[in-house]
């Protein structure tokens, strides 16, 4: 999701779920700080921003007829807000907010041209944290096989029209894992 995206869907967030729970009366839970519930309101809104607006208004329900607390007049946690919003709709499986900054960055620019995109988008989605230099070379060192792999292929191809199959599965299987890469500095 680009960064449009994100802040019209927070918006639809706010509006069609948090703002209704607001005018209901519901206030924190009883257990939480002030900064805490509104860290998690945004949270909500970060999180939820996927959803359509039939979703969000059938979660806006549920969280009407689900209130927290002992006298059910407290906003509900947001555990269970995200638990029945996955119900609702479950999310699509696309690139993190980090991943999109990283690939529109310099670093993820240079990833995509220089061949080593997959293993930056490996390293991302199990780590889900900025790639500092050090980590950024050995990202790097573990690319080069498949970078000098994919190019003695291709130049094969261009030279003699064909490889073996192997080669080609590889060949298809990397230029699709950065393709996915080029795709998240489009959307």
């Amino acid at each position: 999701m680009d960064v449009s995206k994100q802040q019209e869907g927070e918006k639809r967030v706010q509006e069609l779920l948090i703002a209704p729970l607001d005018l209901m009366g519901l206030t924190k839970p009883g257990t939480m700080r002030k900064e805490q519930f509104e860290l998690m309101r945004r949270e909500l809104r970060q999180k939820l921003a996927y959803m359509s607006p039939q979703g969000l208004m059938s979660l806006c329900e549920w969280c009407q007829q689900h209130p927290g607390g002992k006298e059910r007049d407290r906003f509900p946690i947001a555990l269970h807000v995200l638990d029945q919003a996955r119900r609702i709709e479950p999310p699509e499986a696309g690139p993190s907010p980090l991943m999109l900054k990283v690939f529109a960055h310099e670093i993820g620019q240079k990833a995509i041209s220089e061949g080593w995109a997959p293993e930056l988008h490996v390293w991302l989605k199990g780590n889900r944290q900025w790639p500092g230099a050090w980590t950024l070379s050995k990202i790097r060192e573990s690319a080069d096989e498949g970078v000098r792999r994919l190019r003695d292929i291709e130049s094969r191809l261009a030279r003699v029209g064909e490889v073996s199959r192997e080669e080609e599965q590889f060949r298809q299987k990397r230029r699709a894992a950065i393709r996915l890469c080029e795709d998240m500095v489009a959307s």
